[in-house]
């Protein structure tokens, strides 16, 4: 092998990173690639991406101060290069040589993440009789060694988009998508800094899992910036300027990924240098260079699918099935036009013979034209004068000699004729529309099946998703990653948000879950953390399960980042049991980790889960033991925008579940079933005196039992999501519209059977409510020292429909009270001068007067020990300050007196 000059190079941590994250790429890549070695249709195209793999490691290498794999890295790039083609035969010798420089690869990435530097890289191969097999290859397939005249050592190397193809394929439509809505967003009179920072998160991330470090980095100080932004640490009218030249700083960094633009390292350097000056307090450090024309908006990306040949054989089958349909119903089309010709003889001949029959009855002294006729006299039917002889003649025959008819012969005869011919056309036309009902029953099956493959090619095994975790996994070494069930089947539009909710579920469980290895020994755990994915379909939905043996939820912390964050008072969380303190962590901007990472205590995770889960039709379910770990279930329907439903009715209203969830239906004889779920309720329907059942399936397991007025019919019809309106209704999983007979069309709700019984559960219910007599205007004491709380928390409560008098502190508050103030809730802060809430408290107990009246303390103090003292005190409740305007009403009307209360 080549020697490659040897400069030691002092590297931070972030560089090592960097260059541990793109070595692993490549030699995943190389195993990539030697698997399609063995595909003829993908040899070709193996050759040229080992080749350039290696020319990629050897120069990062080199650059990066490990001579050792930069030469095997060489190596690699001088035996594929230079081999227009390469026989069946020559594969395996070159997989011989491939496998043991993989591993001697993946051995010096080891040692340099663990800071043992590269190690006897090609002492290593030689053992591993590497040398020996490239001597052989040689031997048996000879080949000229020179350089590609394509090519030379200074041209950049092959796109990422072109490299990555199978992640570009899924994280280009993401980060396109994530940039678009970050740009939409600071476009708003009002930006989001939430919505935004959760994208910039996620955008971060994303980037970080498939390695395009210089989209992470950018992403990661836009995230800082708006960080920083949320919580005022910034104006926000300093920061839009930096945060648009960010998104340029992106997009550009995708358009360099997709081969449009050179690199754009040097944009990001500069970008997060000036972030990091205006988050300390100075100006930019250096001006963001100006993006080039064309990087700033990138084209409209579609989502791609790959469907197996064989299921495009299947549809290209029923297509065919199709067109030969299409045919025969041409036929019964011109057999019915035949037809129709038929009667339309039948019915002129029906009209010429009754109108010969009116013109010799009714009128007989007219023509056809309207004028009398000459030689014809007489009352009855004329003849003309010529016609008499022959008349004569014929008179002289017998009855027996010569059949006679007169005009009633003629029109029975022919209305004979008229009724044989109506009586065959009909029988023909009875055939024609049977064929014509068997055709379209098999053309209704024809195109069913053919709905249910074009629906089944967007569906993508499980795996796609979970590819990338185990890369992450990979990376790990203080987690042990098990996935299961990764052929069930998902829609691709779904795959996206779908990994990126199961990378932050992984994150958190590495994060939060993770436990010092003596505390894991000591209860009898692996040294590692054990983390699981598990994926299964049942009843149309795709249910994931992360689950980890970790540490589980801290419920203590959780009810103290809840308080200080202003999303419960310690009155609700004292009344909290462990169920319901765990769906805390849904909540925006909580989180439990000690200090802020790359990866946690940004506040960003369960909530961007449960977001992305909820715009999917889906939703998550939580359970957490204290010392035995944490499971979370995302339940995700399979979609498919045409399916089959059973339509029911509920008073007046329509409604739908998927065919495929229902269990069974029957009359309801007698009391309802337990947990059973009225819909009538629900609607705020009147119920008919015969009520039926459905028994419906629940995603995870067990039945649930609705209530309903009839059961109409199966329709096939198109699922439309539920819309901004009507999304936050969680036992609708979407809507559709029906056709009654009179051709006007109504919507129909499709019911999602978990929310039915979540619902059911919290007590739901749409029946109108009876009318009550409007309370009391109650009256509450503001004490706080600082005018401005006075007047914004005053003017918050007048609002609720308070009297509100204020106090500047504690000592004004209880002289107040002692002189026959009138109050019905008190509501003070802690810090004051004179007398504090303490001791406000201590004095307002000691009063018998007093003794009964609800005090609340609404303080910055949200400590444990503070927190404790005021409720040892006698306290009510206890708010963080800010307190959040809805939680301060509903805590205020929970203590009220009966006849107080304001809604």
């Amino acid at each position: 092998m080549t020697s490659v000059p040897y400069n030691p190079v002092s590297l931070d941590a972030d560089l090592i990173a960097t260059y541990l994250q793109d070595a692993r790429s490549v030699t995943a890549g190389i195993e990539d690639a030697t698997v399609d070695l063995w595909v003829p249709a993908t040899r070709l195209q193996a050759m040229e991406t080992l080749w350039v793999l290696g020319h990629r490691l050897q120069g990062t290498a080199g650059l990066y101060g490990h001579p050792q794999t930069a030469a095997l890295a060489g190596l690699l790039e001088r035996l594929m290069e230079g081999r227009a083609s390469l026989p069946e035969a020559a594969v395996p010798p070159i997989t011989e040589v491939l496998e043991p420089a993989v591993t001697c690869l993946n051995a010096a990435l080891d040692r340099i993440e663990r800071g043992q530097g590269e190690g006897d890289v090609g002492l290593m191969f030689a053992q591993l009789g590497g040398p020996a097999r490239v001597s052989a290859l040689l031997r048996d397939f000879p080949f000229e060694l020179r350089a590609r005249e394509s090519r030379d050592q200074t041209q950049e190397e092959q796109p990422f988009a072109v490299l990555n193809a199978p992640i570009w394929e899924d994280f280009g439509p993401e980060a396109a998508e994530l940039t678009a809505a970050l740009r939409q967003g600071l476009m708003a009179d009002t930006p989001d800094l939430t919505a935004l920072f959760r994208a910039a998160h996620t955008l971060k991330g994303s980037s970080a899992m498939v390695g395009l470090q210089d989209l992470a980095d950018a992403g990661h100080a836009l995230e800082d910036l708006m960080s920083s932004a949320r919580e005022d640490g910034i104006p926000l009218d300093r920061a839009l300027p930096l945060l648009e030249d960010g998104l340029n700083v992106a997009e550009a960094v995708l358009a360099h990924a997709e081969g449009r633009l050179p690199s754009q390292t040097h944009r990001v350097q500069a970008y997060r240098a000036s972030v990091a000056a205006l988050l300390g307090g100075q100006a930019p450090a250096l001006p963001v260079p100006a993006a080039t024309p064309g990087d700033a908006v990138r084209p409209e990306t579609r989502l791609s699918v790959r469907v197996d040949s064989a299921r495009l054989d299947g549809m290209l089958d029923d297509v065919a099935g199709l067109v030969a349909s299409r045919a025969r119903l041409n036929g019964l089309l011109l057999r019915q036009q035949g037809l129709a010709r038929s009667l339309d003889a039948a019915h002129e001949r029906v009209q010429r013979t009754v109108r010969d029959f009116e013109e010799r009855y009714l009128n007989p002294n007219l023509t056809p034209g309207g004028a009398a006729a000459p030689g014809m006299t007489g009352p009855g039917p004329t003849r003309p004068t010529g016609d008499l002889q022959l008349q004569d003649r014929l008179a002289d025959f017998g009855a027996l000699e010569l059949d006679t008819y007169d005009d009633l012969n003629i029109l029975a005869r022919a209305v004979t004729e008229l009724s044989a011919d109506l009586t065959e056309i009909r029988a023909q036309n009875a055939q024609a529309i049977s064929a014509l009902g068997d055709e379209l029953t098999g053309l209704e099956k024809l195109t069913r099946q053919l709905r249910v493959e074009l629906s089944r090619a967007r569906l993508l095994p499980v795996s796609r998703v979970t590819a990338p975790l185990h890369r992450w996994a990979g990376r790990r070494d203080d987690l042990t990653l098990s996935v299961h069930g990764e052929d069930s089947l998902i829609d691709a539009q779904h795959a996206g948000p779908l990994g990126e909710a199961l990378l932050h579920l992984l994150t958190n469980a590495a994060v939060h879950g993770a436990q010092p290895p003596q505390e894991r020994a000591a209860a009898g755990k692996p040294a590692r953390l054990q983390v699981s994915v598990t994926a299964r379909v049942a009843d149309g939905h795709l249910s994931v399960t992360v689950q980890d043996d970790g540490r589980g939820l801290d419920f203590a912390a959780l009810r103290q980042r809840a308080l200080q964050s202003g999303h419960a008072s310690a009155g609700e969380l004292a009344a909290y049991t462990d169920e319901q303190t765990a769906q805390l962590v849904f909540l925006p901007g909580l989180s439990t980790a000690g200090q802020v990472t790359q990866e946690a205590g940004r506040g960003v995770g369960m909530d961007a889960v449960r977001d992305a889960i909820a715009r999917l039709g889906g939703r998550v379910t939580l359970n957490s033991r204290p010392g035995e770990g944490t499971a979370i279930t995302l339940h995700v329907p399979v979609a498919q925008q045409i399916t089959d439903v059973l339509v029911m009715r509920v008073g007046t209203q329509r409604v739908a579940v998927l065919a495929s969830q229902m269990q069974g239906m029957s009359i309801l004889d007698g009391e309802a079933p337990a947990g059973s779920v009225d819909l009538n309720d629900l609607w705020g329907e009147t119920p008919d005196t015969v009520r039926y059942v459905a028994r419906i399936a629940l995603s995870g397991a067990g039945t649930l039992h609705v209530l309903v007025d009839e059961f109409l019919k199966l329709e096939e019809i198109v699922l439309r999501p539920a819309g901004k309106l009507l999304g936050s209704l969680g036992y609708l999983s979407g809507t559709t519209t029906l056709n009654d007979p009179s051709g006007q069309a109504f919507p129909v709700a499709i019911l999602d059977p978990a929310g039915l019984a979540q619902a059911s559960a919290q007590g739901v219910r749409r029946a109108a409510r009876p009318a009550v007599a409007a309370p009391d205007s109650a009256h509450i004491l503001l004490v706080d020292d600082s005018l401005s709380v006075r007047r914004h928390v005053g003017r918050s409560l007048e609002r609720f429909g308070f009297q509100v008098t204020t106090a500047s502190d504690g000592q004004e508050a209880l002289e107040r009270l002692l002189a026959g103030q009138r109050a019905d809730l008190l509501l003070s802060d802690l810090e004051m001068p004179r007398m504090n809430g303490f001791e406000l408290l201590r004095a307002v107990r000691s009063s018998p007067a007093h003794a009964t009246l609800p005090v609340v303390i609404m303080t910055t103090r949200a400590g444990e020990k503070h927190q404790q003292l005021a409720m040892e005190l006698g306290a009510s409740d206890y708010l963080a300050k800010p307190a959040e305007e809805r939680l301060l009403q509903r805590r205020l009307n929970a203590l009220l007196p009966a006849g107080k209360v304001r809604a």
